[in-house]
């Protein structure tokens, strides 16, 4: 039986993987950086002759860091494009390409219990028939989706640009952060916060409260920072958990996605004991009459290493068995 082949596209790298029947490990998993290659074709070619595999009829799913509508994609920081019927036309077969966070959304489905650390005083629902999920994750971007899992079993992803919606201040100290965000970038997206370099604003808003200048370090120095006691570090960590608490609590009532939260990603993971502290709780329960409604709802996150390609692999047999 010929494996499916999944990849997944993030700018500066392409990773490959085959899986193979129903077993839903990756196998043969190799990752490149694009710039060895002048095209994506070049780079699957590369894989299919490294694996000794037909390309005829070869059935594949791609996860792609950028806007998949349409024939030819464009991705953000890499020269490369996609052209999906150029795809079809060398596996002679209809490819599968999913946003990346949509990809990350269906890997949840098949996630082992053991990989969801509770984040508060509700222990997680694993997917399960007849459950609708929030999946929220945060990086170069901030990312929405929706798990819906139906009651024959079957996943669906509904994919959002929740992380582009207006931030609402909840006090005086995010009155003021939207006013210095304002004055520079005009419309103040969630995304502007809560992505990895809103982290980095934040950063740069509380040192300029304290008379400091200069450029901000990553966001992963500024988390390793606070654990270290850094002041300035811990502020800006702080002000993110509630920030977030309040956003994730704002999309869970509007896409009622009571039955739970999945958080993703490897900087959230490394905000584990902040986001444990309970200040992300407070804002994210913090909706006035809506109180009630939240207060059952679990918070995870969802430990994961491959999640883009497992996402793929699983939309992919999800398509198969349709």
């Amino acid at each position: 039986m010929q494996p499916n082949l999944v990849g997944a596209i993030d700018g500066e790298t392409v990773s490959f993987a085959l899986v193979k029947g129903a077993d839903a490990r990756l196998q043969a998993l190799r990752e490149y950086k694009t710039e060895q290659f002048p095209t994506f074709t070049d780079a699957l070619q590369s894989y299919t002759r490294e694996n000794q595999l037909s390309t005829a009829g070869l059935p594949i799913g791609l996860a792609i860091a950028g806007v998949t509508r349409g024939d030819t994609i464009s991705l953000p920081n890499c020269r490369w494009y996609i052209s999906v019927s150029g795809i079809k036309s060398f596996v002679a077969h209809e490819p599968l390409v999913l946003n990346d966070f949509e990809s990350i959304a269906w890997s949840l489905t098949g996630i082992a219990p053991g990989r969801l650390k509770p984040v508060g005083p509700i222990a997680p629902r694993p997917p399960d028939r007849g459950r609708t999920y929030l999946v929220v994750g945060t990086g170069p971007g901030l990312g929405t989706a929706v798990l819906a899992i139906g009651e024959d079993g079957m996943p669906r992803v509904f994919a959002g640009e929740g992380g582009h919606s207006s931030f609402s201040p909840q006090n005086r100290d995010e009155d003021n952060l939207l006013a210095a965000l304002r004055a520079r970038h005009g419309h103040v997206s969630f995304e502007r916060l809560l992505a990895a370099f809103g982290l980095q604003n934040i950063h740069v808003f509380i040192g300029e409260r304290q008379g400091k200048r200069g450029e901000p370090p990553p966001a992963e120095s500024i988390v390793t920072a606070a654990q270290r006691a850094d002041a300035q570090s811990r502020a800006a960590v702080d002000l993110f958990v509630s920030i977030l608490g309040a956003f994730v609590g704002n999309v869970v009532l509007t896409t009622g996605t009571f039955d739970g939260v999945f958080l993703v990603s490897s900087l959230l993971g490394r905000m584990l004991p902040f986001l444990a502290e309970g200040r992300f709780r407070a804002a994210f329960l913090a909706k006035g009459r809506m109180r009630k409604a939240l207060e059952t709802v679990p918070i995870a996150f969802a430990d994961q290493h491959h999640a883009r390609l497992e996402g793929v692999a699983a939309a992919l047999r999800a398509r198969q068995a349709a």
